[in-house]
C-alpha cells in the first residue's frame, strides 16, 4: 500500500528537481563588461539571448558601440543577443 502512494511521490519530486536543473540561462538583464579608453566597466544591459553578438551604447555617446562580454576579460565569447541593435546605456 505505501508504495502506491511512494513511489508516484519519489516521481513528482524528481520531475519538479529536473525542471529545474535544466532551466536555461537568459542574458535579460545580464551584468556584462565592456572594454573603454579608461578600462573596463561593468554595465547592466538587455541583451536576450540569440545568434548576434550583444553591443551597447552610452546614451551620451551613441556613435561608440561596444561589445559586451561576460567577464572583464576579451579573450571569452562575447554575450550574445537576438537583436543587432545595439542596448542602450543609460548613464
Amino acid at each position: 500500500m505505501k508504495s502506491k502512494v511512494f513511489l508516484p511521490l519519489i516521481a513528482v519530486i524528481c520531475a519538479i528537481g529536473m525542471a529545474f536543473a535544466t532551466a536555461d540561462t537568459n542574458y535579460s538583464a545580464a551584468i556584462g563588461f565592456i572594454e573603454t579608453d579608461e578600462g573596463w566597466e561593468q554595465v547592466n544591459v538587455d541583451c536576450e539571448e540569440g545568434v548576434n553578438t550583444c553591443k551597447a551604447y552610452y546614451s551620451s555617446d551613441p556613435n561608440t558601440v561596444y561589445t559586451v562580454y561576460p567577464t572583464d576579460n576579451n579573450q571569452m565569447e562575447p554575450l550574445s543577443s537576438a537583436s543587432l541593435i545595439p542596448v542602450e546605456i543609460s548613464e
